[in-house]
């Protein structure tokens, strides 16, 4: 485990930490120090909680779960008192903060309780425990920092520092947070129902997705703010092959697994098309004047030189998924024995689907594409269209655009297509304005920590989310 001469805190001494930094901040309370400290101390303690979402359901174990909420209801006790606190779907949470004028549209803020697991043999890659929440060289470590416990608990400190200032918002507030976003949020589900049946239209909804990031990687010599306004579509498809196996000493000309292998590599030699339309034209249109003067002419006069511009975007695969939907050949299974000629080869597929490429055309297009009656392809678990693309003329986004200014005077903002999914998709009943946004300072070493190793946060840019969260607050209304 990696020493140092800063401060670490470790689980057995935390209690009289806690403690003694409380009894600091009653003495001198008010510097944005002892905030950043008292919130750091609340997220470390946070971390230590195994909210952990499993394919598995039966794995899940919800005393941790329920041991979460109840450590929010001690260390959040204003919330608690002034806020409607509702259980939903047995783990997930819904707060709801009145506003003092109900004419005005509702905002609503997500987040989920539930972390991923950590990759078996992987817990020693870690600088430090990934469950103990250790706060060390000016960041809070551990599983859920960055995705996005981290963010929740912003929400909390936020909420709570509000309260106690005697603030109450005109636009009601929601705090919505799932219990099992990792695994398909169907809490998220559960929470968006209820808000439709009780007739909720909400001014924007705010979930995590786009970092504040380094815009030199793109040719930007800024910080980028990222904001995702749609999120890419789900299906997963099963090619199979069936022939009659036999003998390997006695082969046909062709094989299962010779005719599934044609058929992907039909797939991969055939992506989906490059398309300069819907959020990825309002990226450029955003970062255009922010390019090198040879690429914001072309992108200034990109009906003339489009071809170039997919070009140059689809040499690296994280632009190349902006700009079409993606074929990923994830599993390929057949045979059992060396000298057996397999009766039956199958492959899995996963595709992102560009807003506007439907499930059923990239279905129709696969099986074009192949052209081999001899390959099945058929859709597995629950395909996912993507969603609408939300108005950045909106009130909403201009009110977040305001907000990230304030906080990030320094970035540049813009619009960006989510390639994962979020528990945002599941809302879109709610509101037309539906923005994912995580204020999170990320450098390209940091986008590989969540869901991998040595997830943390610093202090700093921790102060700087609850800051993020407090002012959009104050400038909704």
């Amino acid at each position: 485990m990696k020493k140092t001469g800063k401060l670490e805190i470790k689980p057995l001494v935390f209690s009289a930490f806690i403690a003694l930094s409380l009894f600091i901040l009653l003495i001198g309370a008010g510097s944005e120090a002892e905030t950043a400290q008292r919130a750091a101390l609340n997220l470390s303690r946070a971390v230590q909680f195994k909210t952990i979402s499993f394919q598995n359901s039966n794995e899940v174990d919800e005393k941790e779960f329920n041991a979460f909420n109840d450590f929010l209801e001690k260390t959040y006790p204003l919330i608690h008192r002034n806020l409607k606190k509702e259980t939903v779907n047995d783990l997930g949470l819904l707060y709801t903060w009145n506003g003092s004028d109900p004419s005005l549209k509702p905002i609503v803020f997500l987040a989920h309780i539930d972390v991923v697991p950590i990759a078996p043999g992987t817990d020693i890659d870690w600088t430090y425990p990934p469950f103990e929440g250790r706060i060390a060289d000016g960041f809070v470590w551990g599983r859920g920092t960055m995705d996005c416990k981290g963010f929740l608990m912003a929400l909390m400190e936020t909420v709570e520092a509000l309260l106690s200032q005697g603030y109450r918002p005109t636009r009601t507030v929601y705090l919505c947070f799932g219990r099992d976003e990792e695994v398909g949020g169907k809490g998220a589900q559960k929470i968006a129902a209820i808000l439709k049946e009780r007739g909720v239209s909400a001014e924007y909804i705010i979930d995590e997705g786009g970092l504040i990031v380094d815009g030199k990687l793109v040719g930007i010599d800024k910080e980028l703010a990222m904001v995702g306004v749609a999120e890419k579509g789900y299906l997963t498809l099963e090619m199979k092959v069936k022939t009659k196996g036999g003998h390997s000493s006695m082969p046909p000309r062709e094989s299962a697994i010779g005719i599934l292998s044609a058929a992907v590599q039909k797939l991969e030699k055939n992506p989906f098309p490059a398309k300069l339309t819907g959020v990825s034209e309002m990226t450029l249109d955003k970062l255009g004047p922010e390019f090198p003067s040879y690429m914001k002419f072309a992108i200034k006069n990109r009906g003339i030189f489009e071809g170039l511009i997919k070009n140059m975007l689809s040499k690296n695969n994280v632009s190349d998924a902006m700009i079409r939907t993606t074929t990923a050949v994830t599993i390929i299974s057949a045979g059992t024995k060396e000298n057996v000629l397999p009766q039956e080869a199958t492959a899995i597929v996963n595709f992102r689907l560009l807003p506007g490429d439907s499930v059923d055309y990239v279905i129709s297009r696969v099986k074009q594409v192949i052209s081999d009656p001899r390959v099945s392809v058929e859709a597995l678990g629950e395909p996912k269209e993507a969603t609408k693309i939300s108005n950045i003329n909106s009130k909403g986004f201009g009110i977040l655009e305001r907000t990230i200014k304030e906080v990030f005077p320094e970035v540049v903002i813009s619009p960006f297509l989510v390639l994962g999914g979020t528990d945002a998709r599941n809302y879109e009943q709610v509101s037309d304005s539906i923005f994912r946004f995580s204020p999170l300072r990320a450098t390209q070493e940091d986008q590989e920590r969540p869901h991998g190793t040595d997830e943390r946060v610093s202090v700093e840019n921790y102060l700087e989310i609850i800051n993020f969260y407090t002012s959009m607050i104050r400038n909704s209304q």
